[in-house]
């Protein structure tokens, strides 16, 4: 499968030429050969923009890197901490791997599937109606005009900020008494204290 057209040469070219260096010496030196590897490990993952392009590029490469590392720590001469660190490096070379294939995968699943519309309760802010301009039509409408009656003339959202305001006036009064309550506790406190402490004298 060809890479496709859409992508700009200067991006597959810089791509392919940086992947060509690890099928080199699987290609006996010959670049051509190393490029057309390349190119057909990046096909395989079917990329369509510059990032699933970048993503395929990732995948391969740090694929490659874990197993020359892995095949570097099979080397009988080398110390014990040195082969720990190169299977360490393999590990987190093939992290890395699996990471950019899953975010590949996020990426060509969300370019299939078309964008559907948000639901109408969902939709955005400034799409909605004018609040106040719905209140007005809701209180001039003839079901709503006999509670205003009710209420003294009010509308129904005159009638609710008014208790909204009580009710905060309410909390505030609650919080004073409270106050007075414990200043008054406080007074009589040091009132016992005294007295106890003058029979004692």
């Amino acid at each position: 499968m060809p890479l496709p057209a859409s992508i700009p040469q200067a991006i597959l070219e810089t791509i392919l030429g940086r992947l060509a260096l690890l099928f080199l010496a699987g290609a006996v030196g010959d670049h051509a050969t190393a490029r057309d590897a390349a190119a057909q490990m990046l096909a395989a993952y079917r990329p369509e923009t510059p990032e699933e392009l970048t993503l395929a590029a990732e995948i391969v490469s740090f694929s490659f890197q874990a197993l020359e590392a892995l095949s570097q720590a099979a080397n009988p001469d080398l110390s014990m901490n040195r082969t720990l660190r190169l299977r360490g490096s393999a590990v987190s070379l093939s992290r890395e791997s699996h990471k950019s294939q899953r975010k590949l995968g996020q990426l060509q699943r969300a370019r299939r599937i078309p964008a559907q519309p948000l639901p109408a309760e969902i939709q955005p802010a400034a799409t909605a109606p004018n609040p106040e301009i719905d209140t007005a039509r809701v209180e001039a409408s003839p079901q709503v005009k006999p509670l205003v009656a009710k209420q003294g003339g009010q509308t129904w959202s005159q009638a609710l900020q008014k208790r909204m305001t009580a009710k905060r006036m309410a909390e505030k009064m609650k919080k004073k008494q409270a106050e007075h309550a414990r200043q008054t506790a406080h007074l009589a406190a040091a009132a016992a204290s005294t007295q106890t402490a003058a029979r004692s004298a």
